[in-house]
Formats: structure tokens, sequence, C-alpha cells
């Protein structure tokens, strides 16, 4: 008799923890806002605004300045 079907149990208490926390990298809190197209974040990180970057300068434009 072979013993082909395994039954290995899944720790779904990670997974039920992980479904609460902020998508956000690194972020120790738990989501508090979820809109729709976006994942779920903390409201921290949904309500922060974003750093307008400057545009990039093309090559020539650069060297003028120098």
């Amino acid at each position: 008799m072979a013993i082909t079907k395994f039954t290995q149990q899944k720790n779904d208490a990670f997974d039920d923890v992980q479904r609460l926390m902020c998508s956000v990298h690194g972020c120790p809190n738990r989501w508090s806002v979820h809109m729709e197209g976006e994942k779920p974040k903390c409201s921290k990180h949904q309500w922060q605004k974003t750093e307008v970057k400057p545009a990039v300068k093309s090559w020539h434009e650069v060297g003028e300045d120098l």
C-alpha cells in the first residue's frame, strides 16, 4: 500500500493576520482605508501626499547649467 496523499495542515492564523495589515512594505499598522482599485492601507499611508519630483532635463539642458 503506497501512501500518496499527504495532508499538510496549513497555519491559517498567519494569513488571517496578514490580511489585516497595511499593504505598504514594512508598515506595522492594520489597514483602515480600502478604496476601490487600490490595496488596503492604514490611514497614514492612504492620505499622505505624494512627493512631486521635478521633470528630468535632457542632457543638453544639464550641460548649460554646468
